[in-house]
């Protein structure tokens, strides 16, 4: 016959350990924000398009204001120059994210249409298919 195992003497509150970070909205990007760009950010719900689009342009001003495009030269194993490149690294990551928020204005746009709402739009979408298929 098994003996009961004796009750702890230590309490145990509900919920997540003290700094516990399950709620944290913006979870891994949340340490390289500053608070004024957390705070931009803290409006948005986080599956929403808006969001995301938010959350890109926050990153991009962040990246806009630490581009540098001071000429850096640097030397190879055989001794030629050549012109460090980092700073076509960061242009391309500006382009690469202002190419993501065009998707995702085009995308909500096609998902909301003019007048923001999804229902609306799906109606529409099926009042033109209609038209078209001449029913």
């Amino acid at each position: 016959m098994r003996k009961p195992k004796p009750k702890s003497k230590r309490k145990r509150g509900g919920g997540a350990p003290r700094g516990n970070k399950n709620a944290l909205k913006h979870g891994f990007y949340a340490k390289a924000f500053t608070a004024d760009e957390k705070k931009r950010l803290d409006d948005q719900g986080a599956l929403d398009v808006l969001a995301e689009i938010n959350l890109i342009r926050v990153s991009l001003d962040k990246l806009s204001q630490q581009i540098d495009f001071t000429e850096v030269t640097r030397t190879d194993n055989n001794g030629t120059e050549f012109r460090d490149a980092h700073y076509l690294s960061q242009l391309n990551t500006l382009s690469t994210m202002t190419g993501a928020i065009a998707t995702l204005v085009r995308t909500h746009y096609l998902t909301h249409g003019k007048s923001g709402d999804i229902q609306s739009s799906i109606m529409a979408a099926l009042e033109e298919l209609r038209l078209e298929m001449g029913i």
